[in-house]
């Protein structure tokens, strides 16, 4: 199993730090899972948020190429309908696989806030046909051939993206796919799947199967396709101190980022009915309820357990762990990061 970590560069002002000082700790953080042989860093992308959640993570990624010599820089994700005309954002990732030596790898979604897209000027409704040409458009452009293209939203004339990624025949694309429709193009078009960190663990067996079963279709084998998952993560030396160094930074995720309007989330009842979760302040996601089977947070052995569970159970290969969480001091997600890489990892990797 490969391990990540995400970042989202956030800067909560109720936790006292302001956005250069998160990411001067972050880079420093990511320099230091580089030394300790991490194998990807994931970068992701929101708008117009108080705290300052991550705008630019091809800013972010050329940052990380500088300050790191090993690990994959990946994208998960960026919102390619917001990027204006792809064939910029293809130069962009042209530019940091040269930069990085040939580690970058590109994850795209088409999105799901209609308030970003409202204050870029975009319909909402355009999205889907934005994100569709847009892939079509990257893939082509990673190619290295001259082409032209002629869609509704975008125009390409007699172009050729200068300079080439080092990674021949291009950079890996990755996928956020929500739907079954998503999965099966995913599939189609030889891409890779990522799926959130909002999904339990039933959710996720169930999307991944799903891929698996598009692949299997389309005539892909799927042991040699990889797939990545993302998890809130952090690991301390007891239960009680993990859950009461991390539950204020985490709870600050779940009533401003993932939270209603912007994320729907459904309670499942004991009886088996499904309650819809609207109220930011609702109890539901500070309950056990909630981070059961979808948070990866404890004591190491709490921790390797769990994640031996996504292996095995669903065949994660490449798991995406946010331990930077919003407004956590440097010293303890330095701490987490110590014993993820030296008592967590060797354990589920059987070093």
């Amino acid at each position: 199993m490969r391990f990540g970590l995400l970042y989202s560069f956030e800067a909560p002002a109720e936790f006292g730090v302001g956005p250069a000082q998160v990411y001067a700790e972050a880079l420093a953080q990511i320099a230091e899972a580089d030394r300790r042989g991490l194998d990807e860093i994931w970068l992701t992308e929101h708008h117009f948020f108080d705290d300052g959640y991550c705008p630019s993570p091809m800013m972010a990624a050329a940052a990380v190429a500088a300050v790191t010599e090993h690990v994959r820089i990946c994208q998960g994700i960026v919102v390619l309908p917001l990027y204006g005309h792809p064939l910029k954002l293809a130069e962009d990732c042209a530019v940091v696989d040269n930069i990085s030596g040939g580690r970058f790898e590109l994850g795209v979604g088409q999105g799901y806030r209609r308030d970003e897209f409202e204050g870029y000027g975009y319909a909402y409704g355009e999205r889907r046909g934005r994100y569709l040409e847009g892939l079509d458009i990257l893939q082509r452009a990673f190619r290295g051939e001259r082409f032209s293209f002629e869609g509704r939203y975008y125009q390409v004339f007699d172009a050729k993206l200068t300079p080439p990624p080092v990674q021949n025949p291009s950079p890996p694309i990755w996928v956020g796919a929500a739907t079954p429709t998503t999965r099966r193009r995913v599939a189609e078009d030889g891409h890779r799947l990522l799926i959130s960190l909002l999904t339990d663990l039933d959710h996720t067996r169930a999307q991944f199967d799903d891929y698996r079963a598009a692949l299997t279709a389309v005539g892909r084998n799927e042991a040699d396709e990889p797939i990545a998952l993302i998890r809130e993560f952090y690991v301390a030396d007891s239960w009680d101190q993990a859950w009461e160094e991390v539950r204020p930074h985490l709870m600050h995720t779940y009533r401003n980022v993932y939270a209603p309007p912007g994320v729907s989330m459904v309670e499942r009842m004991p009886d088996g009915r499904r309650r819809p979760v609207t109220d930011l302040d609702d109890p539901f996601y500070d309950s056990e309820a909630f981070w059961r089977d979808r948070f990866i947070i404890g004591d190491p052995d709490f921790c390797i357990q769990e994640i031996r569970r996504y292996r095995d159970e669903v065949g994660v290969t490449d798991l995406v762990l946010r331990l930077q969480h919003p407004g956590l001091s440097n010293e303890r997600a330095m701490r987490s990061l110590q014993l993820l890489t030296e008592v967590v990892i060797p354990a589920v990797n059987g070093r």
